[in-house]
């Protein structure tokens, strides 16, 4: 077995985390990974994290809000197997600009009609939609009958329905992608893809690195696995 054979693993599934600015993302995947509410600022650019979900590890891919790289993100769903969309419950001037965000996300062609997980956050606030509300302000009644979603009521903070929201997503990975090939993905490529998506500064640069991580696959080293 020679270098870069050794140094290639099975990745886990990789899913994007995404939704309205301030709605709980970050939190919702701290809270998951280490059962505290996180300290510090909300997510500028692009991150990673690896949760275990059953035993079974998940890569959750994030963005923030506001960050002007999420039009980048398109170019990754087709590596995707999942997504998340945080909607904040309460706020109800701002459902109608989440709505717009995850139907761009399930009407773009690279979706491929994957699962997809919408988190109601914040439901431990008293004016919070509940569950009807949302489904109707969302419109996910007129989504495609192929498109498999759900909607889990959650409060992040009291670590309320995430459980049973990455529960869902991780069966519906598994029940659609059986026969797909794991996807692979070195640890150096993905580093440098999210320093690079931190550090983007001019257009020369921008189009360069587009150009080099479309055609690079993803791969993860044995370590990465292990972290």
């Amino acid at each position: 077995m020679n270098s870069s054979t050794k140094n290639v693993v099975n990745k886990p599934p990789s899913v994007l985390i995404t939704g309205s600015s301030g709605s709980g993302k970050r939190t919702i995947v701290h809270i998951t990974k280490h059962g505290k509410i996180p300290d510090g600022f909300p997510t500028i650019g692009v991150d990673f994290e690896k949760l275990t979900i059953n035993e079974t590890p998940l890569m959750i891919w994030s963005i923030g809000g506001r960050s002007g790289y999420r039009p980048l993100l398109t170019h990754y769903y087709r590596r995707m197997l999942g997504f998340i969309f945080v909607v904040d419950s309460n706020d109800h001037e701002g459902v109608d600009e989440a709505r717009k965000k995850l139907h761009e996300i399930i009407d773009n062609d690279s979706f491929e009609e994957k699962p997809i997980l919408i988190f109601a956050n914040k439901q431990d606030l008293p004016n919070a939609m509940n569950n009807d509300q949302l489904q109707n302000k969302l419109h996910l009644d007129k989504l495609n009958k192929n498109i498999k979603w759900y909607l889990q009521a959650t409060s992040a903070i009291e670590n309320q329905g995430l459980d049973e929201g990455f529960e869902w997503l991780m069966n519906s990975i598994q029940d659609k992608n059986d026969k797909i090939n794991p996807i692979i993905e070195t640890f150096n490529d993905t580093i440098i893809m999210k320093n690079h998506f931190i550090s983007l500064f001019n257009v020369t640069e921008f189009t360069t690195f587009i150009s080099k991580i479309i055609s690079s696959s993803f791969t993860f080293l044995e370590n990465v696995i292990k972290y």
